[in-house]
């Protein structure tokens, strides 16, 4: 799961490129912002629905997929990330939802493979906390957009920090999952905020808000798996 933190950010001077992409047919058109933002929901409550059932019926449906090396696992649905992430960068709605849609079954199948081992209150608890620290964080970006949008470089640099340090930690043996998981919450929490500001200054399209979600959804999925891992004991 460490692996996934590297999708959360994409670089901001490709904006201008994927703007200019923007030839958009009539369905591509810039929406009201109130619209907007309500289609923003919708996307991220498909994104977190679709990971919810992944979560609960996969192991059931399809048990074959855990007999693969755990390795080959990671890297075979962090690879379906990484495409679909792509292609929902495209600036054609249809084909964000396509990548967006590719990265939640990459995000869900990894993310089952996470809470099976976690006794179901504390999955549950954990998606509470999780929710009342986006709401919370969301509705600060509300207030203080550019509070949020002056941390972007600070919080890409911390991220990629903290990864690096989780990797040589974890191979130098001396690894404290519980220091790395309140570090990591902190920067996810902070990443809410920014990424929910930083999408209000995008056009108001539908392409914009999928491609919003998707940046939101990463935030959520890394936060609460740092939450579940910083509450819980594996059963």
């Amino acid at each position: 799961m460490e692996n996934m933190d590297n999708m959360n950010n994409y670089e901001n001077d490709n904006l201008q490129n994927w703007q200019e992409q923007q030839k958009a047919p009539s369905y591509q058109g810039e929406l009201s912002r109130g619209k907007y933002n309500v289609l923003i929901g919708v996307h991220l409550l498909y994104g977190l629905a679709l990971t919810a059932f992944l979560c609960v019926k996969l192991p059931y449906l399809f048990p074959q997929l855990y007999s693969v090396h755990p390795v080959v696992f990671t890297l075979g649905f962090f690879a379906i990330c990484l495409v679909g992430g792509w292609i929902a960068r495209s600036g054609n709605y249809l084909l964000s939802i396509i990548g967006y849609t590719m990265t939640v079954m990459g995000f869900g199948t990894l993310l089952s493979l996470t809470v099976i081992f976690y006794p179901v209150h504390l999955v549950i608890l954990a998606a509470v906390l999780t929710f009342t620290v986006v709401l919370t964080m969301t509705v600060a970006a509300v207030f203080m957009p550019n509070a949020f949008l002056s941390m972007g470089k600070v919080l890409f640099i911390s991220l990629i920090g903290l990864v690096v340090a989780e990797l040589v930690s974890f191979f130098l043996g001396m690894y404290y999952p519980n220091l790395f998981a309140v570090i990591g919450i902190f920067i996810f929490s902070l990443y809410v905020g920014y990424d929910w500001a930083r999408g209000q200054q995008y056009p108001t399209t539908p392409s914009f808000a999928c491609y919003t979600a998707l940046q939101l959804y990463m935030d959520i999925i890394n936060l609460f798996v740092r939450i579940l891992r910083l509450m819980g004991r594996r059963r």
